[in-house]
């Protein structure tokens, strides 16, 4: 049986810190961490099932995550107050899993949980304007890679219920920042 989650909504809370150098031609290099706190959360009901040796059950399952920190180098080209550039990198975030298996012909309540600190990957971009010499704006897009999360458990009434929860984040990350330069 595969159940899909999807989550819907998300704010982020953060920071960021970095390093960029400017050659004389205008290109730019850099390193850049970013870290957040996050309200991803979902949780969904399957309806009830039937199956002659459970009889009557329904699943309920949770998924969420609560941060995430990204890494990696920027490259980009500087001209009048303008920057586009392109990064890519580690990400790295918590994945919380867990499912009940409500049994309502014989009166069973099972079910698992796992939580993983897991790292994975992240692409994007951006364009920077310098507001002052200290001040600037940005927006970014990442695609976000973390990979799956999963366990196995064994319900119902009789452990006669095999089976594997699993959950994957991959995320399309829309940010806006006010950065000030030291």
């Amino acid at each position: 049986m595969l159940q899909e989650i999807s989550i819907q909504a998300a704010q982020n809370s953060g920071g960021l810190i970095g390093y960029n150098y400017e050659f004389t031609n205008r290109w730019v290099v850099g390193l850049e961490a970013a870290g957040g706190y996050l309200w991803l959360r979902d949780s969904e009901g399957s309806g009830i099932f039937h199956t002659p040796a459970v009889g009557n059950f329904d699943i309920t399952t949770s998924f969420k995550t609560h941060y995430l920190v990204t890494i990696g180098p920027r490259i980009g080209y500087a001209f009048c107050r303008w920057l586009p550039y392109v990064t890519g990198g580690l990400a790295i975030g918590d994945l919380e899993l867990s499912q009940q298996i409500h049994g309502h012909t014989y009166f069973f309540d099972e079910g698992g949980s796992q939580t993983e600190t897991n790292v994975g990957w992240m692409v994007g971009g951006g364009l920077e304007y310098a507001i002052t010499a200290h001040w600037s704006a940005r927006m970014q897009y990442q695609y976000i890679d973390l990979d799956d999360i999963d366990f196995d458990h064994r319900s119902g009434p009789l452990g006669n219920f095999i089976g594997n929860s699993e959950a994957s984040l991959r995320e399309h990350n829309v940010s806006g920042a006010i950065i000030y330069k030291f």
